[in-house]
């Protein structure tokens, strides 16, 4: 019986949640994925507080019942998602989710019953509750490099391992935002060093790489191609010259050989006519 009545009480919270003016603020809280999160209830007369109910846009979630007299709250959790991850607090009436989900995120409402002497009231609070990864370190990548006239010309690209919403890129010491940077690297600084920073609401990290690195790749890339060049240079040179000598040499031998050949071949006839 006590439970049918429960039910009834949460559904008629849930009604009349529904009617709460479209005016209430918001307050929008953010959770880290795996971690606790906390809803505050900012509460100034606690001692009057007799019931709150917690729901999301989609279905109830606890019912905290303070008995009074510095008792510990007493709370139900109504719904199997959040079972062994509802705490509340004994001091302020907060409510904690632990071991925070993805499907967690989404709209919450806490209709708060207070009593005094005189009257019964009741304060809604409304909050956007916005999930989060905490991010790895992320990733710089170099591409389109070229160099003219000592300038080494490289685009670099940050980016973290699982793209999340609301990530923002920073670099550092230039202060650009974005995740793609074009730096136009000279000789005289050299020494810099580029500091790619990924953040979230709930998280930053960095990864970094040094101006020397970069055009040492490009400075490596072109001595390369300059010395395949040169090689292939080398031997096309040393083919332009070999072969007229060989060809000089086949034309003499040749020369060479004709008289030999004819004297042969009046051999030959004069000893047939002998016979």
């Amino acid at each position: 019986m006590a439970q049918h009545y429960l039910w009834i009480f949460l559904l008629c919270l849930q009604t009349c949640l529904e009617a709460v003016e479209s005016n209430t603020d918001i307050i929008t809280v953010n959770g880290t994925l795996g971690e606790p999160v906390t809803f505050p209830l900012c509460i100034q007369e606690l001692q009057q507080v007799t019931s709150i109910a917690w729901m999301n846009s989609k279905t109830s979630v606890a019912l905290v019942v303070v008995p009074g007299s510095g008792a510990a709250p007493q709370v139900t959790v109504t719904h199997e998602n959040y079972y062994e991850r509802i705490n509340v607090s004994h001091q302020n009436y907060n409510l904690e989710i632990s071991n925070l989900r993805m499907e967690d995120a989404g709209i919450y409402k806490a209709d708060i019953n207070i009593k005094t002497s005189k009257t019964k009231s009741t304060i809604t609070r409304s909050y956007s509750l916005q999930v989060y990864r905490r991010l790895g370190k992320p990733k710089i990548t170099q591409s389109l490099m070229t160099s003219v006239n000592s300038t080494c010309n490289v685009t670099l690209t940050c980016s973290v391992e699982k793209e999340e919403k609301n990530v923002i890129y920073s670099w550092s010491p230039l202060g650009e935002e974005g995740s793609v940077l074009q730096i136009f690297q000279t000789p005289n600084n050299q020494e810099l060093t580029y500091t790619c920073t990924a953040w979230n609401p709930v998280s930053n990290n960095s990864d970094s790489i040094s101006a020397q690195q970069l055009c040492a790749d490009i400075a490596m890339g072109l001595h390369t191609h300059h010395a395949g060049l040169l090689s292939g240079l080398a031997v096309l040179s040393l083919f332009i010259l070999i072969l007229p000598s060989v060809f000089l040499f086949l034309l003499c031998k040749r020369r060479q050989d004709a008289p030999h050949q004819g004297d042969a071949s009046k051999h030959n006839l004069f000893h047939s006519a002998v016979l």
